[in-house]
């Protein structure tokens, strides 16, 4: 018998315990990862004097700003285990899928999928517009410190994100409805609208929000399709990990880490279009993926 990802049978899901979770997540996230980061911020100014501008608040580095703000993000995936183990009282890996194993296949599948669509991508840009790239300045120990961050801890934030929105927000909106296609506009709203707050909405606000909301649509509506977030849990950490190690640009919520190439003179819409055409192509292969593993 197939089990419902998001009408979830197990445990006792009543909206009173979803309210309850979320306070405990968000005290997690907002409270106990602030005091973490706080902790770890001012531990780093004093082994490294200058870490921190005082005038503006900012940490110069922005390189240990990547490793430091991670720290929500584990404070994030904490709060959801106690939350989901305490309140909820059901299995941690429900936020990803009904079943009893992680389906790893489907999230390396997610995974490669989007990477070589993004490179494909990239490279037609670059194509066109090659004035609009060019190599960073190298240096080989602040690139090992990215690559150690974008391999072990991009994926935690992009999966503390997927558990939270395409897992826990997810199941709790399909108790208002069950219709895919508005729990995906709710959800994917959600999950847009909380990265309008992003220092790329600088680029044209109307087409960088759409983006975000058009991403956000795509992977919620794959993981109500395919009855598990894994897809998506693959692909998000694609996304990050691809535009984190290879491309920067002026302006981003990474800030100028040592990625391999530069970019300049961004269109917003030009990106949004690539953005939408990028995740309509990832809908369709792994939908196909999906249908023949049910065949």
């Amino acid at each position: 018998m197939r089990q419902s990802f998001i009408n979830i049978e197990e445990g006792k899901n009543t909206h009173k315990r979803y309210i309850g979770s979320l306070f405990v997540v968000l005290a997690f996230m907002l409270i106990l990862g602030t005091v973490a980061y706080t902790v770890a911020l001012i531990l780093g100014e004093l082994i490294q004097p200058g870490l921190i501008d005082f005038e503006t608040g900012l940490v110069t580095d922005p390189l240990v700003d990547l490793y430091l703000l991670h720290l929500q993000s584990i404070f994030l995936i904490l709060g959801l285990l106690i939350a989901v183990k305490a309140i909820l009282k059901r299995r941690f890996i429900s936020l990803i899928t009904p079943y009893k194993n992680l389906n790893w296949g489907k999230i390396f599948y997610g995974y490669v999928v989007l990477f070589i669509l993004l490179i494909v991508f990239t490279l037609i840009d670059y194509a066109f517009f090659p004035n609009d790239y060019y190599l960073n300045d190298f240096d080989a120990d602040r690139f090992m410190w990215l690559l150690v961050a974008v391999i072990f801890l991009v994926p935690i934030q992009t999966t503390s994100e997927e558990l939270l929105f395409r897992g826990f927000l997810l199941q709790w909106g399909a108790k208002f409805t069950k219709n895919p296609i508005l729990l995906a506009i709710i959800v994917g709203g959600i999950f847009g609208s909380l990265h309008f707050f992003n220092p790329e909405m600088e680029y044209g606000a109307f087409w960088v929000a759409l983006d975000y909301l058009a991403m956000g649509f795509i992977w919620t509506y794959i993981s109500i399709k395919t009855n598990s977030s894994e897809f998506s849990i693959g692909a998000h950490a694609a996304n990050n990990m691809f535009l984190c190690l290879f491309l920067t640009m002026d302006d981003t919520v990474y800030g100028d880490i040592p990625s391999v190439f530069v970019t300049t003179n961004v269109n917003a819409m030009l990106s949004t279009l690539t953005t939408i055409i990028t995740g309509v192509l990832f809908t369709i292969i792994v939908f196909r993926k999906q249908k023949k593993e049910i065949m």
